[in-house]
């Protein structure tokens, strides 16, 4: 072998190295581009303003083992059937929302309790399954009543259980 069998694959290994570094930085700059880039805007979708949600750190207080009872419709009488217990979350946002909300929880849960035996808090499709949608509406409205606006920012009902009479 000669020297200058040597000095050629040395060169084209290098020539392999040089092009493959090119090859994968032009691939890693166009993924880049294609990842990072806008998405086209079309102006018809984007007339209508976003709106952002913000997630804010909610305080949960807890209400525990609120009654709601259970009738059914049959001709013009109503029959109760049972009742759910159900657990539920008020949510407030600050430390002066959830002791104004703490100091009045008495209040609150007679406000509850006298809401959700006067109200029809059944699912439309079925007379004795819990709607949880509405009973989370009826209560912040009466929450809203009884603490003021702004104070509550949501109900969630966090357990139900039915008794059966």
């Amino acid at each position: 072998m000669s020297d200058d069998e040597g000095a050629n694959e040395g060169g084209s290994g290098k020539v392999f190295l040089v092009l493959g570094l090119l090859l994968g930085g032009g691939l890693g700059a166009g993924g880049g581009y294609y990842y990072f880039q806008e998405p086209a805007k079309d102006g018809a979708e984007e007339t209508e303003a976003v709106e952002k949600v913000v997630y804010e750190d909610l305080i949960p207080i807890t209400f525990e083992r609120i009654a709601v009872p259970i009738f059914t419709m049959r001709g013009n009488t109503r029959r109760y059937v049972g009742n759910y217990f159900i657990d539920l979350d008020v949510n407030v946002v600050g430390l002066d929302d959830q002791i104004l909300v703490k100091r009045s929880q008495a209040q609150l849960q007679h406000a509850f309790i006298s809401a959700v035996t006067k109200g029809d808090l059944m699912r439309e499709d079925s007379s004795t399954e819990l709607d949880v949608d509405k009973i989370a509406a009826l209560l912040k409205a009466k929450a809203v009543e009884v603490v003021g606006a702004d104070v509550v920012r949501s109900i969630t009902v966090t357990k139900s259980m039915r008794v059966a009479n």
